[in-house]
């Protein structure tokens, strides 16, 4: 039985001593490789930005708002194009293709596309929450991220380049946040369906599950304001059986706070552009790592048994 026990450990070293060597090769070249990021204004796609900057990549920044554009032109070289995109509409994708295409040289294709934009509609229980949250939630999170894959992935084939979606834990384990988080599963579907199309052709698809995290689109008085919203457009009698929740969820908001080292997310997004050999799943945070992931993993009663305490 020592023996086994040896032998398995020794097993397990080896392989993460392996993984670890493996994922550490890069594919080099950086000042000739094209990358497109989405959600460019803040967060984590503006600082993935100056990151590949600072790397030599030629970086096509997308923001959806004039300030944003404007901070990226100010603070980063030439080799950043930032423009405005909206993901939700087809002409705004279709213009972003359009300049790309414009701007890369000939017969050269795009290495990387890092979907990354994304919102938090509102963190309000199922029954507060309406048809048309739920919608504006997929079309940034999911229809946005697809269409912009589907549009971009003939150039992409070309450098048998990288797709790097965004994700959440929220993906892996449904819990809190509906509307979030079933844009978030999407996610995880089409990428999981899309990296096995793409097995043969070279393309590698990557997917950033990160935990919790300090970023404008998280800010409690955004998730408060819309959490109370919904609970005042409700019935006195749907009030009645969620006051609680609501109460208890306005305390335990103003203490929770996630990371604010957005390059635990950021440095994902750049091994999944650099390495030889990107991870399939990125999960930043300790969080994602050692609770919520793991969970995910656990039998449905047990992680019902668990997770309950925390819906209370």
């Amino acid at each position: 039985m020592i023996c086994i026990v040896t032998v398995f450990i020794l097993m397990a070293i080896t392989y993460y001593i392996f993984d670890y060597l493996l994922r550490r090769l890069k594919v080099g070249g950086y000042h000739n490789r094209h990358v497109l990021v989405t959600g460019c204004d803040s967060g984590f796609g503006q600082r993935t930005v100056i990151k590949l900057d600072n790397l030599g990549f030629k970086v096509f920044a997308g923001c959806l708002t004039e300030d944003g554009k404007k901070y990226l032109s100010q603070n980063c070289s030439k080799s950043v194009v930032p423009f405005l995109l909206d993901v939700r509409s087809n002409e705004s994708i279709q213009s972003a293709l359009d300049l790309v295409k414009q701007h890369l040289p000939e017969n050269t294709g795009l290495w990387g596309l890092v979907n990354n934009a994304g919102i938090l509609v509102t963190m309000a229980p199922t029954e507060l929450c309406t048809k048309s949250e739920y919608l504006t939630s997929m079309d940034v999170n999911l229809f946005g991220l697809i269409e912009m894959t589907r549009s971009f992935l003939p150039l992409i084939r070309k450098c048998q380049g990288r797709i790097i979606n965004t994700s959440s834990w929220a993906g892996r384990l449904a819990c809190l946040a509906p509307v979030y988080v079933l844009s978030k599963y999407g996610v995880e579907a089409y990428s999981d369906i899309l990296r096995r199309e793409m097995y043969t052709t070279g393309i590698k698809v990557s997917i950033v599950e990160p935990g919790g995290f300090t970023t404008p689109i998280s800010s409690g008085e955004k998730i408060l304001e819309s959490v109370q919203k919904a609970y005042d457009q409700a019935s006195e009698d749907i009030q009645s059986v969620y006051k609680v929740f609501v109460e208890n969820f306005f305390k335990r908001i103003l203490v929770v706070q996630g990371s604010s080292n957005l390059d635990l997310v950021v440095d994902t997004y750049i091994h999944g552009l650099t390495s030889r050999f990107p991870r399939t799943r990125y999960t930043p945070g300790n969080d994602s790592k050692f609770l919520y992931i793991p969970i995910s993993y656990l039998p449905t009663c047990l992680a019902d048994w668990i997770l309950k305490y925390n819906l209370k």
